[in-house]
């Protein structure tokens, strides 16, 4: 077994030496940048054109030219040290102490709402920079295993093996609507005070729709569906705007009604399904000083609404 892991570990020096031939054209030059004497570098092309049994370049007038077998292998060899590198600036960046700049990926409701009160309470924020991107949950598993962002914020766990999900909230739900509307006097509300109610409605793949309509169903309630959408920003201000009732978590109806002050929001009895928060990190954030730092930002940043919501 070492025999072998010291001949990968030849045959990278080897293709090092290659590209960095190919680059400066000469023995001399390869061996300058490598910081190696000529014969080693002359020695590591031998070895790759015994390896591939091939003729890698042509020596004339003590000058080499790559053949044609030379410029294709360039292109593998090229991506093979290009992946190395990636994977120690990944790996490296997740030893830090903490990242001075943070990429975030989350779902359109996280960025308006979430991400925003949480950014403003974040540890070190005013040194750090960040950088706010709007995807869906399979995009953001992309970013995070290709280290094209360092933290998502979704209400569903991303599922990939690498990635691990951590709840740092479960939210109850809520009905929004006008401080105007007949039913902003209720302290609280039944199922039955929605019968015929104008509504703006979650889609058919929310997880909270099975649980609305079996209570729908329980009490016999019709109800106007004027809108159906999964972005619950957009419902509560056509909400407002239809003078409609919207079914949504109350983390998110908090935040929206403390920037609207137009709208409301009221308890739901039977209403018990809840919505989870998750945050994940890159695979090689994992244990790191920052996830630490930002596990800390969170609880910190959500105590107030917690102790007051009741977010659990």
């Amino acid at each position: 077994m070492q025999n072998l892991k010291e001949s990968k570990l030849a045959h990278l020096k080897s293709l090092e030496a290659f590209a960095a031939v190919m680059e400066g054209g000469s023995i001399t030059k390869a061996a300058e940048k490598l910081g190696v004497t000529q014969p080693s570098v002359s020695q590591h092309i031998q070895r790759l054109e015994s390896a591939f049994e091939t003729e890698l370049f042509i020596r004339q007038n003590g000058r080499i030219f790559p053949t044609e077998r030379a410029k294709i292998l360039l292109d593998d060899v090229e991506s093979l040290l290009a992946g190395i590198d990636k994977t120690f600036r990944k790996w490296r960046r997740g030893q830090t102490k903490q990242l001075s700049h943070l990429r975030i990926c989350a779902s359109f409701s996280n960025c308006s709402l979430v991400l925003p009160h949480l950014l403003t309470r974040l540890s070190g924020q005013n040194t750090m920079h960040f950088q706010v991107t709007s995807a869906s949950m399979e995009e953001s598993v992309s970013a995070l295993v290709e280290n094209r962002a360092d933290v998502a914020f979704h209400t569903k766990p991303l599922d990939h093996g690498s990635i691990e999900n951590q709840r740092f909230l479960s939210a109850r739900q809520v009905c929004v609507m006008p401080k105007t509307h007949p039913l902003a006097g209720h302290k609280a509300l039944s199922p039955v005070d929605l019968d015929t109610q104008r509504m703006i409605s979650v889609p058919k793949t929310d997880p909270c729709y099975p649980e609305h309509q079996e209570i729908m169903r329980r009490y016999n309630l019709v109800v106007q569906n004027l809108l159906e959408t999964p972005y619950s920003t957009l419902a509560m201000q056509m909400a407002e705007e239809f003078d409609a009732l919207y079914i949504g978590n109350v983390l998110i109806a908090e935040l929206f009604c403390q920037k609207n002050q137009n709208l409301c929001w009221r308890e739901i009895k039977e209403f018990d399904q809840k919505t989870n928060f998750y945050f994940a990190v890159s695979p090689w954030l994992q244990n790191s000083e920052t996830e630490r730092a930002l596990k800390r930002s969170i609880a910190d940043a959500f105590s107030e609404l917690n102790s007051r919501l009741h977010l659990w």
